[in-house]
């Protein structure tokens, strides 16, 4: 491929990016193979979309990099990165057909990010990687980036300008474009933070010494896909009525509520001596769309997202009858109260802290607390590489451990829409959320457990 990356550059990112988890966010696209594909002319297409989207996003093949205080920055150097883009062909005894992993409905327990992924190199943090994984009867598009450099909506953006790019050279016509916004203003500190006296818009957080939290190991836990149609989302909202001087709740809010509830349900089984304990639902909350005074932008590159916290709520309230709707409503009262302003707030927080200081929050996911968060952007026409078919499914694995929850990009076919619901639980609750009468009302097991 030839080189998109023509000047070294350094590309600074905020203070929101500091806390960002420095993990490899992973995502896995499954498509189908026509038997009148030239796969040498769709991997050429493929290749140049890449090379495409790199020119307008070209931090993307840099690697990630911390100055003395902590802040991280982007360096990246010209010419070509050789493990930013593989192809890996794999023979049926290697990897499992398309059509034997559709069967399973491409169960997590299929999906194995060192086969899928590029061997990254240790001694640095590369920003993103791409492989294009060649099965019997179709392809795998694994693509990963470092959660410090971007949330869900630029991984979205710069993935569906790739696969738009391959489209468009498969196709002949004309190559998409896109210009990130990089301003970090709303993202950096603008005023001082008491750290003894936190405000209510940071009550999440907390500040501690490095390294005087020890996690524990935490237990075996499986993931599994579950299905929800719109009609049953339809059914489901009318038990969700708004609370508390909420003036509506959302579809998500419903759904969010619907696992909280059955999952706070299923831990009390297990340990029926927290009835009284208190439970929280973490929701991640995009700020590009709670800006009304236009402070930053839909096309902002870095992370845009602060955590709207319900709760904590008694979680045997949950557990009631009108369990449904004060959790919807719990999570329709945070979600309005977090905007664009949100994130000074976090960021002064931040960059006040100490080098041997950390931030610290106050939810356990492996207790009585989930995290519940939405990819649903995503759509089967954006991530078209030009096969000749739409993408039959996405998946992603198991991104943090402990009670999680991940509404993927919506792949449906026709009119009628189902939702696909990643989920992440302990072996035990897993097993009793599978029998739960109110769950298994509107969700349907689709694959896993892994």
């Amino acid at each position: 491929m030839d080189p998109a990356i023509v000047s070294p550059r350094k590309d600074e990112l905020s203070d929101i990016d500091r806390i960002a988890m420095p993990i490899m966010t992973k995502a896995f696209i499954y498509y189908e193979l026509p038997p009148t594909v030239d796969l040498d002319k769709l991997i050429a297409s493929f290749r140049e979309g890449l090379k495409n989207a790199t020119r307008h996003v070209p931090f993307i093949a840099g690697n990630l990099e911390y100055d003395d205080t902590g802040k991280p920055y982007i360096l990246t150097s010209a010419g070509e990165r050789k493990d930013l883009f593989v192809v890996r062909y794999f023979s049926p005894a290697d990897h499992k057909s398309f059509s034997a992993l559709a069967r399973d409905a491409f169960s997590p327990a299929d999906l194995d990010p060192e086969k899928l992924l590029p061997a990254l190199a240790t001694e640095v943090k590369p920003v993103c990687a791409l492989q294009l994984s060649v099965i019997e009867g179709g392809l795998i598009l694994g693509f990963a980036v470092n959660h410090v450099v971007g949330d869900w909506g630029s991984m979205d953006a710069f993935l569906s300008l790739v696969c738009q790019g391959s489209k468009a050279h498969q196709e002949d016509l004309e190559m998409p474009t896109y210009t990130p916004v990089l301003d970090r203003t709303p993202y950096n500190a603008q005023f001082t933070v008491p750290k003894d006296s936190l405000p209510e818009g940071l009550n999440l957080c907390y500040v501690i010494e490095k390294g005087t939290f020890i996690p524990k190991s935490p237990p075996p836990f499986q993931t599994s896909i579950y299905g929800i149609t719109d009609a049953s989302l339809q059914e489901l909202k009318q038990k969700c009525e708004p609370l508390d001087g909420v003036d509506y709740v959302t579809s998500y809010d419903c759904l969010s509520a619907l696992l909280w509830t059955s999952i706070t349900r299923v831990r009390l089984q297990l340990q029926p001596e927290k009835n009284t304990s208190p439970t929280t639902c973490i929701n991640p909350v995009d700020l590009r769309s709670r800006d009304p005074e236009n402070k930053t932008s839909e096309q902002y590159f870095g992370n845009s997202v602060f955590p709207a916290r319900a709760g904590p709520t008694g979680s045997e309230s949950l557990a009631s009858d009108k369990g449904l709707a004060i959790a919807a409503s719990s999570i329709r009262k945070s979600i309005q109260g977090v905007t664009i302003d949100s994130a000074a707030g976090l960021a002064s927080l931040v960059a006040s802290l100490a080098p041997n200081e950390a931030l610290g929050y106050h939810v356990n996911f492996h207790d009585m607390d989930i995290l519940v968060n939405s990819w649903y952007s995503g759509t089967a026409e954006k991530y078209d590489i030009g096969t000749g078919s739409l993408p039959a499914a996405f998946r992603t694995h198991r991104p943090v451990t402990g009670g999680v929850a991940l509404v993927l990009p919506n792949f449906s076919k026709g009119d009628a829409r189902e939702y696909e619901v990643f989920l992440q639980l302990e072996s035990q609750q897993h097993e009793l959320l599978r029998n739960d009468a109110e769950f298994a009302r509107y969700f349907e097991h689709l694959a896993g457990f892994n």
